[in-house]
């Protein structure tokens, strides 16, 4: 008996010895794949991120169309700015309380500006959006003005009148359309009322329109009986007033004699100037040499 026992522990010890020895195929199925438990992570992981991008979205989209309600959907869908707002109604050009000398903006119907200071130098341009404004209650549509990089501007409340314009609710500046139907209407188009012959003491100014928007302007100048001086002007129509740009022409105009043809000498061809209309007359800014500083041109007798 105790012989088998002996026999029996050493069979039992024999089979230990061989399991420690040998691979465990139930140990090695058992160990963490990490490569495929991070591919199936990651996978989760990108998964749960769109589900919760497209999920955000959703929220966003909601919260725009309900959550803000009318007042978000009217201003980005009905109030649209250029080119899609149609700004017929208030396009052309207005001055400041209406004065032509002073700074200027003009409004084209497709929702663009320019606006102009005094001198006539462009000081911005760029898009007009009407936009719907809810403070307590109280809705206020507006016309506001960005710059081509999206800036805000300033903005005009929509009082629905066509002839002022007010900054803000009521405040200065306040701006007054000039013609099509504002100040100094008469019927005719933008620039027309520069069309005329203009004369101030020895000087005489003529415009003349070549084409929609072209118009041109000489000035004749005399210093003596046998000398005068000529500028040539070619002109566009622009924030309300007649400007050329650095192709102008002056001439110096002698006689020897009272028969004797005319000699003509160039000063310069790369002139500039501009024409404001103040009040029943046209100011003449000669801005190569300020030849015509503090000169208003009156229209000329009729014969």
């Amino acid at each position: 008996m105790k012989k088998t026992i002996i026999v029996i522990s050493m069979f039992m010890s024999m089979l230990l010895l061989a399991s420690c020895d040998a691979p465990d195929s139930s140990s090695t199925a058992s160990v963490p794949d990490f490569a495929a438990e991070q591919t199936s992570a990651v996978t989760e992981f990108a998964d749960a991120e769109e589900t919760t991008t497209e999920t955000a979205a959703e929220t966003v989209t909601e919260q725009t169309g309900e959550a803000v309600g009318s007042e978000t959907t009217a201003a980005v869908t009905e109030m649209q700015g250029a080119p899609d707002l149609d700004l017929t109604s208030i396009a052309g050009v207005w001055y400041i309380d209406g004065d032509p000398s002073a700074a200027s903006i003009k409004i084209s119907a497709d929702g663009t500006f320019q606006s102009y200071y005094a001198s006539g130098i462009l000081e911005n341009e760029g898009t007009i959006r009407r936009e719907r404004e809810e403070i307590e209650g109280t809705i206020s549509d507006w016309y506001n003005l960005y710059d081509q990089n999206g800036e805000y501007i300033m903005g005009f409340r929509d009082t629905g009148s066509n002839t002022d314009l007010y900054v803000g609710n009521g405040a200065s500046p306040h701006y007054q359309k000039f013609g099509e139907g504002g100040l100094a209407d008469d019927g005719r188009e933008p620039g027309e009322a520069f069309i005329d012959t203009w004369i101030c003491d020895r000087a005489t100014l003529q415009i003349i329109q070549l084409s929609d928007g072209n118009f041109y302007a000489r000035i004749e100048w005399g210093s003596s009986a046998f000398s005068h001086v000529e500028w040539d002007y070619p002109l566009i129509y622009q924030g309300g007033k007649l400007v050329c740009e650095g192709n102008a022409t002056k001439t110096v105009v002698e006689y020897a004699s009272a028969d004797a043809a005319p000699e003509k000498t160039v000063e310069y061809t790369d002139g500039s100037a501009e024409f404001v209309m103040q009040g029943a007359g046209v100011v003449w800014n000669d801005l190569t040499e300020h030849s015509g500083d503090g000169m208003v041109f009156q229209p000329a007798p009729e014969e």
